[in-house]
């Protein structure tokens, strides 16, 4: 039986990269991809249901969360079915399924109307945003919807705070190791992963196009793991599945592609006879790259994962990367129904001689979620952690 611990183990050496991959294009109101979206220089994290882009093209967000953290306060009104924005004096009502809103008692018509999604309030961002009394930037190659409020802005302007590339703010926690990010300060990201120090990495990588290549490398990672975690055993397409790994790992001798399309017809069929239903998303951050050694191409991108299983008679076996899983990797059941939330890093590596880490590093293996001394998620009760031994 053509095994995958076998073929695993047979390419674990193998290093190989992808020609750059632009952003996949979807239809509105189908493309799966996480939105990150970073008010004043620190991302929201959503507990369940993510945004989205719409039918009518339009960003659409859960209301409490956004409107809260620029000092706004939401209520929601039953008996009309509207929520209720309060900010400075100014009021807003948002009536679902309506696009003609209130704002101080004057109608609105916008283009597009609030929505009522798995149990919250979708609003569209922009408007909201701006009647907040802040700018909104749409960042294509990231992915990503940065907004800011003019008090931030003009603590940015005046140089007291520091962003990133992405926007995101840098803490002043004096650091020797990494390059922290205040928005992960408030998580274990730190103590897990604080080992193996990023600042050296970031210091070669920094006279490079950072953003550009960044974006390459995160694009690549959310577009495979868009795939991958978004599986439904009535509807997977292995073509589908295969096209999107070979575009985020090429670089592959034909034999190599050989064998990982074996790999990705084995998992196929398991989905079809385990009856996986899935669902998910990723947020790489390639800020907070390092690499595994002091030398030799292997980047690690810590990955911020977002899934939940659906359906499955194994739940121990759901996703490619904990499927069949070689002694490097974990597998272990899964509660239905559940939001896992948390990280792991993503192996990047290229085959370009001389590559000072260009847009051509690609994903290296199947086993990225659930490899050993790499990941921690919670469910919200339970941890699921195998810490970095300490080096």
């Amino acid at each position: 039986m053509f095994k995958k611990t076998m073929v695993i183990s047979i390419l674990a050496t193998l290093l190989f990269g992808a020609a750059t991959l632009a952003p996949a294009s979807a239809a509105p109101g189908k493309d799966l991809r996480m939105i990150p979206i970073i008010v004043n220089g620190q991302i929201v994290r959503f507990p369940d249901t993510e945004p989205y882009i719409n039918t009518d093209g339009r960003t659409m967000v859960p209301v409490r969360f956004v409107s809260e953290k620029l000092g706004a306060k939401v209520e929601w009104e039953a008996a009309t079915q509207t929520a209720i924005i309060k900010f400075g004096g100014k009021t807003i009502r948002m009536p679902i399924g309506s696009r003609t809103v209130e704002v101080d008692g004057v109608a609105q018509v916008l283009d597009t109307a609030a929505e009522f999604t798995d149990g919250r309030t979708m609003v569209p961002l922009r408007f909201v945003s701006e009647m907040l009394d802040s700018t909104v930037e749409w960042d294509e190659d990231a992915h990503t919807v940065k907004i800011m409020d003019a008090q931030y802005k003009a603590k940015v302007d005046a140089g007291e705070v520091q962003l990133s590339p992405w926007g995101r703010e840098i803490s002043k926690t004096p650091d020797e190791g990494w390059i922290r990010m205040k928005d992960l300060e408030s998580t274990n990201f730190y103590d897990f992963y604080g080992w193996r120090p990023n600042k050296p990495f970031m210091e070669i990588i920094y006279d490079t196009k950072i953003k550009e290549v960044g974006d390459a490398w995160a694009n690549k990672i959310r577009n495979y793991y868009t795939v991958q975690l978004n599986v439904d055993y009535r509807t997977i397409d292995e073509a589908a599945f295969k096209k999107v790994f070979f575009e985020s790992a090429s670089g592959m001798s034909s034999a190599q592609e050989y064998v990982y399309e074996q790999i990705i017809e084995r998992y196929v069929d398991w989905v079809k006879k385990n009856k996986v239903i899935a669902k998910g998303y990723v947020d790489p951050d390639p800020y907070s790259s390092f690499r595994y050694a002091t030398a030799g191409p292997l980047i690690w991108v810590p990955t911020y994962f977002k899934f939940m299983i659906i359906s499955a008679d194994d739940t121990a076996q759901t996703f490619i990367d904990n499927y069949d899983v070689t002694k490097a990797a974990d597998s272990f059941k899964l509660k239905k129904g559940v939001w896992y939330t948390g990280y792991s890093v993503v192996s990047l590596t290229s085959i370009v001689a001389n590559d000072k880490y260009s847009e051509s590093y690609g994903i290296r293996h199947m086993e990225n979620m659930f490899y050993k001394y790499s990941y921690f998620y919670t469910d919200g009760e339970q941890s699921y952690v195998t810490p970095f031994p300490n080096e």
